[in-house]
């Protein structure tokens, strides 16, 4: 079933039912300068974001609010601009578990009573831990603002890390990861974080089990001292609320947050790998193959972001793009093989993933570093392009169209100091991306020397033996052995 892309409003729609009939009724040659030219697109509006408005508190603690009004719930974010890539090398995950932690005891609350307060507000609380900083999501009903507020202060100015609350958190994390050690997506992700962030800072966000159960409270206090303060943190609420009203009650209960001086985090920026390597995770129940494929990029405020976008939606971004119509439409190799971008601080991560029949694996990552060949070397059909372009404006509005969806972008815009102009230029950005910039994608970023990692049963090495050199890892990314072309 091939699924076609949205393009975003009923008059791309009407304008696509329209060409197809100039097609049918234009003369064979006339058809064929139409499809060599096809028509400029259509003027798009100017994407229109909401105002966010901004202040600072005394002890530094930055606010960006968005108002939303004839909504019930405040959606409500605290960024700490610390991840899990500032975890001191002997420590990794101690990031990720003093986040956990916050909620789990305060000087005047128990765990127990930080929940049930939670739930008397309507409320919700989750925590993501990301490379470059750490988010705490809040979200509760409108009426409660002053109480979740409150909330938020006694247990982020007065938390107490309980020792019994620490071995839950730890035992929590301890299971979770040894069931995700069986699922391939994550092991196939891990790995190609360990091999492409190898000694860089990045790495630390792949910590195992082992790690987990020897980190202690004296290790969660000092990293808590160390990161968590105001000049460190921006707070990011979406609702029915203005500023001055979010600000005073932040500052009511979020003041008496001392300001300290925060060492700046040391992440280098880092250079894709030039040459091809080939891992291999043998995962005994895996009944069919899964790949990832990537490489390093640009970060997400480099002036290649809108192209190198127009350029992943043409490879993979949808089931109409190449990948997809290659390896599962025409030759029936995978299941799915799409494309994506993932960003940091200092670099991104362009990356292609499928999951494949075990004995179409060789051919099936052949395929994919065919395409990406293709949009090296071959010119691009205008058409699509466009028709990418087309997907890309229509789908945009859609990712904010939620209040956490919203709120996520506005987090992320002042995590990594993107500005307004980043997105509100969005449709101008992307409308004039041309068959040449794309291309130029292709050839600039070392797309072709990929690291690939390949997760599935032993029975896959039969069909591998035309790398020049394979590495065989443990799922948890333990080099065994490396084995190379020839041998058995």
């Amino acid at each position: 079933m091939r699924i076609k892309p949205r393009l975003g409003s009923l008059h791309v729609l009407f304008l696509s039912f329209f060409a197809l009939f100039l097609i049918q009724t234009l003369p064979l040659g006339s058809q064929e300068r139409f499809r060599r030219s096809p028509p400029l697109p259509e003027p798009v509006p100017e994407l229109s974001l909401p105002l966010v408005e901004t202040h600072t508190l005394t002890n530094g603690l930055g606010i960006a609010i968005v108002r939303k009004q004839d909504q019930p719930v405040i959606s409500m974010r605290l960024i700490i601009m610390a991840g899990e890539s500032v975890s001191p090398d002997h420590l990794p995950g101690i990031a990720t578990l003093c986040a956990r932690m916050i909620t789990k005891g305060s000087m005047n609350l128990r765990a127990e009573e930080i929940e049930e307060k939670i739930e008397s507000i309507g409320g919700n609380i989750s925590v993501e831990t990301h490379p470059d900083y750490t988010e705490f999501i809040f979200s509760f009903l409108e009426e409660y603002l002053e109480d979740a507020m409150r909330l938020l202060g006694e247990t982020l100015l007065r938390p107490t890390f309980p020792r019994l609350e620490i071995g839950n958190i730890q035992r929590s994390m301890f299971y979770d990861l040894a069931i995700q050690n069986n699922n391939p997506e994550f092991i196939a992700r891990r790995l190609l974080y360990q091999v492409l962030f190898e000694s860089h800072p990045y790495r630390k966000i792949t910590f195992d089990q082992g790690g987990i159960k020897n980190l202690s409270r004296k290790d969660i206090v000092s990293f808590y001292s160390r990161y968590y303060r105001p000049n460190n943190a921006k707070l990011v609420l979406i609702g029915n609320l203005s500023l001055e009203i979010a600000s005073r009650t932040a500052s009511r209960y979020l003041s008496p947050w001392e300001k300290r001086e925060v060492e700046p985090p040391s992440v280098p920026l880092l250079n894709p790998r030039d040459k091809m390597k080939v891992c291999f995770v043998d995962l005994p129940h895996a009944k069919d193959t899964t790949i990832y494929l990537g490489n390093i990029i640009f970060p997400i405020t480099s002036q290649d972001y809108f192209p190198f976008t127009v350029f992943n939606q043409v490879i993979g971004g949808t089931p109409n793009s190449r990948l997809f119509m290659h390896l599962r439409e025409s030759k029936a190799y995978a299941y799915y093989a799409f494309s994506e971008m993932w960003f940091f601080r200092s670099c991104g991560i362009f990356l292609i993933r499928a999951k494949v029949l075990t004995e179409f694996s060789y051919d099936a990552i052949q395929g994919i570093l065919q395409e990406i060949n293709n949009l090296r070397y071959v010119p691009i059909p205008s058409q699509e392009i466009e028709q990418a372009k087309s997907y890309l404006i229509g789908n945009f509005p859609l990712k904010m169209e939620t209040y956490d969806d919203l709120s996520g972008k506005l987090s992320e815009i002042q995590a990594f100091g993107l500005g307004r102009d980043h997105w509100e230029r969005y449709y101008s950005n992307i409308i004039h991306i041309n068959s040449g910039a794309v291309s130029q994608m292709g050839q600039k970023y070392s797309l072709h020397t990929p690291v690939i990692v390949i997760v599935g049963n032993k029975e896959i090495m039969e069909y591998l033996k035309e790398f020049a050199l394979v590495g065989v890892y443990t799922p948890d990314g333990t080099l065994r052995y490396e084995i190379k072309k020839g041998e058995k």
